[in-house]
């Protein structure tokens, strides 16, 4: 069934509904492997992150996978449930850290949908939608939200301006460049964080996705992305992110370099991803927020 201008109205009016979640170590462990920490075992600074006997510190990055309701919230009719997720893009991901994870939480978990907005017939359509994440004790954590691009499902009579601006980078060199080597398996142990998408293991659905073979999750080089920068930014302390935001723009591909080029501007780190072997950015637009 086609989306109608009253299938938006319903989904932006849902109040969203806060359920427990929980998250343990060896989901934050795993993921800190998963986007490359660790890859030097004597490495003091990341064996804080690998390592629950070194150290407890968790990437913020994290947030992405570590938020895991105990049971799906109750809702009405879906939007979603109409559009066509054969032609979805992760566009854009965003996060507001509001204090520094723990490696293990109970938490309370409520998500919205924050904004549709439709680029037209033959152009797609644009999803927003924020999940906040609190402790059990009711004390914010983090904030996530993302767009997601739907491109079979334009031209529904839905508005199609207001959704959120990219960040804008600096017009100089950057001041630093980090590249991080990728590994031929890393789209296999991201997997294990949750995300099971067979486009990224599959080389048969993959090719029937239009790639020549399966592509990385955008996720996982978001990860990527703080861990660098977190690296040589940051020197390894994520207490001091407050924010990290990105727009998707190309994909990546298990094995390929991913050089992160920043720029440092007060409390704001600007940054982009670029691949080495093919010249292509990855990552554009990034916004890293710190103390």
């Amino acid at each position: 069934m086609p989306i109608t201008p009253a299938d938006v109205e319903q989904e932006l009016s849902q109040t969203p509904e806060e359920v427990p979640g929980s998250y343990i170590d060896r989901d934050s462990l795993l993921y800190a492997v998963a986007i490359g920490m660790g890859r030097d075992p004597l490495d003091p600074k990341e064996l804080e992150y690998v390592c629950e006997s070194v150290g407890n510190r968790v990437i913020p990055s994290a947030a992405t996978v570590l938020t895991k309701p105990n049971s799906s919230a109750r809702r009405g009719p879906s939007l979603m449930s109409k559009m066509n997720f054969a032609l979805l893009l992760h566009g854009e991901q965003r996060l507001q850290v509001h204090q520094p994870l723990p490696q293990a939480a109970q938490t309370l978990i409520s998500a919205r949908t924050t904004g549709v907005y439709d680029k037209g017939k033959g152009k797609g359509a644009l999803i927003t939608n924020e999940t906040t994440v609190k402790l059990a004790d009711g004390s914010p954590l983090y904030t996530l939200g993302s767009t997601m691009f739907f491109r079979g499902d334009g031209g529904f009579g839905g508005q199609s301006e207001g959704a959120p601006q990219p960040h804008t980078l600096p017009d100089r060199k950057p001041d630093m460049v980090c590249e991080m080597p990728g590994r031929i398996d890393q789209a296999m142990v991201y997997a294990l964080c949750g995300d099971r998408n067979p486009l990224h293991r599959d080389p048969e659905f993959a090719r029937k996705a239009g790639f020549d073979v399966p592509i990385l999750h955008g996720l996982c080089s978001y990860g990527i992305a703080c861990h660098a920068v977190l690296k040589t930014a940051l020197d390894y302390d994520q207490t001091r992110m407050t924010g990290f935001d990105v727009r998707f723009s190309s994909p990546v591909f298990p094995g390929e370099t991913q050089v992160v080029e920043m720029w440092e501007d007060g409390k704001v780190i600007s940054f982009r991803v670029r691949i080495k072997e093919r010249d292509v950015i990855s990552i554009n637009n990034g916004k890293c927020t710190v103390k």
